[in-house]
């Protein structure tokens, strides 16, 4: 009988279909385990409610190839807080408002938001888990939500393992390369829904939005950066250069995601010495 192929032999590291002793093996070389998390949310009609997990997920397997590493298992988690008043006049509501992250009124389903202490806590525990129990020395958090809160507790949670100069803990961005981030980044945009596409084709379907017109943003809480940044267009939809219906495209994301796995591969070798 021939032995089944395994997930390890296509280079994917997810540590749930290791066994103990690679597990081991893979720990006193590196150190280093990735741990993908991000919210079910809402990402417009046309992508699929996991976009952001699903997204850290692939890049966490991407890079944990390169590095040779293992990843946990995605945590389908995250947390989200209203908008600032600013937010809510660029993207067309009054300042009066009251809206959560991306669960905008006209939307069919919520997302899947946790507070900010239980999302501080479930981080924690993991690195915990990851470190204190299994005995890694360094972890690596792909986040994929950007949310200022989610930022803001990982970059605390950094700072307190860290405090002591062990490297212990960093996050980054899945498949968001430096020439992006430097920029403003939309929510269910072209260059989120290329990467998309790129990663899991079956998650993209650009005919579930309007087949035509301009995408007003509180119809479908497609948002493009500059809005987000506060420079809304004067109809409130978002910029043509954005349009998921007219931009997306599998080689692009693919393009943004080696870019990107490059630039984090590099980031984290120095970080940890991980891999060489």
């Amino acid at each position: 009988m021939s032995t089944p192929r395994r997930a390890i032999d296509d280079g994917d590291w997810n540590m749930a279909f290791l066994f103990p002793d690679e597990v081991a093996e893979a720990r006193s070389r590196t150190g280093l385990v990735i741990l993908p998390l991000a919210p079910i949310e809402w990402h417009g009609p046309h992508l699929a409610m996991g976009c952001d997990p699903l997204l850290a997920h692939a890049f966490a397997r991407r890079i944990a190839r390169d590095l040779e590493s293992p990843y946990f298992p995605p945590l389908f988690v995250g947390t989200e807080r209203e908008r600032r008043p600013g937010t809510l006049t660029a993207l067309g509501f009054s300042s009066t408002d009251y809206i959560e992250g991306m669960d905008f009124p006209a939307n069919t389903v919520k997302s899947a938001y946790i507070p900010e202490d239980v999302f501080s806590l479930v981080v924690r525990s993991t690195v915990d888990a990851l470190t204190r129990r299994m005995g890694f020395r360094h972890v690596v958090v792909v986040n994929g939500h950007g949310a200022d809160n989610q930022r803001g507790v990982l970059d605390r949670l950094c700072a307190e393992y860290n405090a002591d100069g062990a490297r212990r803990l960093m996050w980054v961005y899945p498949g968001f390369p430096r020439s992006l981030v430097a920029g403003s980044i939309g929510h269910a945009t072209a260059e989120e829904s290329s990467m998309l596409m790129a990663m899991w084709p079956g998650c993209v379907d650009v005919s579930r939005l309007p087949p035509s017109g301009p995408l007003r943003n509180i119809d479908h809480a497609v948002v493009d950066g500059d809005t987000f940044d506060g420079a809304s267009t004067p109809d409130f939809t978002v910029r043509t250069d954005q349009d998921p219906r007219l931009h997306t495209d599998a080689q692009i994301g693919q393009k943004f995601v080696e870019e990107a796995a490059r630039e984090a591969v590099a980031d984290i070798r120095a970080w940890c010495g991980a891999g060489g």
